[in-house]
């Protein structure tokens, strides 16, 4: 069976769930009107230097305001800007009902963030005789219901989905529809920057392939792109051919996870070794109950810094001998990259540390010179009272030094209070 791919994404989704909440707002939003919106913004705590833009409306947008701008930044561009607090717990709770929503109108559906979702529909269908009255439908819907507008590409498979989708973004009516006859003159015109999941390899090719558009990567043997890319090469062929064969996964937030990570922004800048040490450690102990949550084990570590002002830093990671879900183990990893690629002289004001490489714990290693059933014995305990009681009921005592973050982290949700 032939089908029809879309990708549903939600517009400014933290601003809109404000807006839309909110009554004094709300009653004069208009769905096709982005001019309707109240110049907002949903930052972190001031207070204490995160002040980070999350999201803005359009309006706010217009003004020149952008994810991740420093508050400050944003409101001298908008003397009269709104600022809230995020709530993340509600923006969860809203992101399940609509991906539900997305789900009764095409049971074939993935979350894909969340405030994204792909659907697939069968092309050539008597349910569905205009895939774009039925994403039509679909925007309706959300819009009715949440008062959050949607923009919705569809194509002939998932990567197209989210090149349309950045299409919709700037078309009126927010749908775009590309089939694949249009893959020569709607796909390959636009800039290989445009072309999404890159990232830093659009530079590559521009710059050792002399590739403008994405026609000219589609015009570039596989092996060339496979002796420099790797297993990437044969991705980025498909892709600029306007192919892909990834399926739509319903059950893909219950698939065995890839890796683990925790992130934190810092209230201020540190740059005493042993204050960033401490911030390390207690991430590496939520990395860690995570995996021992899913039964698996890593065997390569990694660590990020980004420096104050939220400029420069770095991420490096290093493969382990065996894998492992041990903190004892892992730290001194972490330490070990921490002082041969952070210059001392830049303030850190977010750590990252992660663990990928995974497998299951049923294929674990054993080390002949540790106690490793004591060990998943004393874990298993700290993990039940966490649960019970909360991560905070049992500490270790650095985190009640002035450096430790977990107290505040805590009281949140992704970083943010619910």
């Amino acid at each position: 069976m032939k089908w029809i791919y879309g990708l549903c994404d939600m517009q400014s989704f933290y601003a809109s769930c404000e807006v839309a909440s909110r009554p004094e707002f709300a009653a004069r939003r208009k769905e096709f009107d982005d001019s309707t919106d109240p110049p907002l913004v949903v930052s972190g705590d001031p207070a204490r230097r995160s002040g980070i833009v999350l999201a803005a409306t359009p309006t706010a947008k217009e003004f020149g305001v952008s994810n991740a701008m420093r508050l400050g930044e944003a409101q001298r561009l908008v003397p009269g800007l709104i600022v809230v607090r995020p709530r993340m717990g509600f923006y969860l709770e809203t992101s399940v009902r609509i991906q539900e929503t997305m789900r009764l109108h095409f049971p074939l559906q993935e979350q894909f963030s969340v405030d994204e979702g792909f659907f697939a529909l069968p092309a050539d269908s008597p349910l569905f005789p205009d895939p774009i009255e039925a994403a039509r439908k679909l925007q309706a819907k959300i819009w009715d219901t949440f008062r959050i507008r949607c923009r919705i590409g569809l194509g002939p498979n998932k990567w197209v989905a989210k090149m349309t989708n950045a299409k919709a973004k700037k078309t009126p009516g927010g749908i775009v529809w590309w089939t694949e006859s249009d893959i020569p003159t709607k796909l390959h015109p636009l800039r290989v920057e445009e072309m999404w999941g890159l990232k830093r390899r659009a530079e590559t090719l521009r710059r050792e392939f002399k590739a403008d558009t994405i026609g000219d990567v589609a015009r570039i043997p596989v092996g060339q792109l496979r002796a420099r890319f790797g297993v990437w090469g044969d991705v980025i062929h498909r892709w600029a051919n306007g192919q892909d064969i990834s399926e739509i996964n319903p059950n893909s937030y219950h698939a065995p996870h890839k890796g683990f990570s925790h992130r934190t922004t810092l209230p201020r800048d540190f740059y005493e070794r042993s204050e960033v040490a401490v911030v390390i450690l207690e991430l590496l102990d939520e990395v860690c109950y995570r995996l021992r949550r899913a039964n698996q084990v890593g065997r390569r570590v990694g660590l990020g810094l980004t420096y104050e002002r939220m400029e420069g830093g770095f991420w490096k990671a290093k493969t382990l001998s065996r894998h492992t879900n041990s903190p004892e183990e892992l730290y001194p990893e972490l330490l070990a990259l921490l002082d041969r690629y952070w210059d001392t002289r830049s303030g850190v004001r977010a750590v990252s540390v992660a663990v990928d490489m995974l497998q299951f714990t049923d294929a674990l290693q054993l080390s002949l010179f540790d106690d490793v059933p004591k060990r998943k014995a004393l874990y298993a305990t700290v993990d039940k009272i966490h649960e019970r009681y909360g991560e905070t009921a049992l500490m270790r005592a650095v985190s009640l030094t002035k450096a430790g973050q977990l107290r505040d982290r805590s009281a949140k949700i992704g970083g943010h209070y619910a």
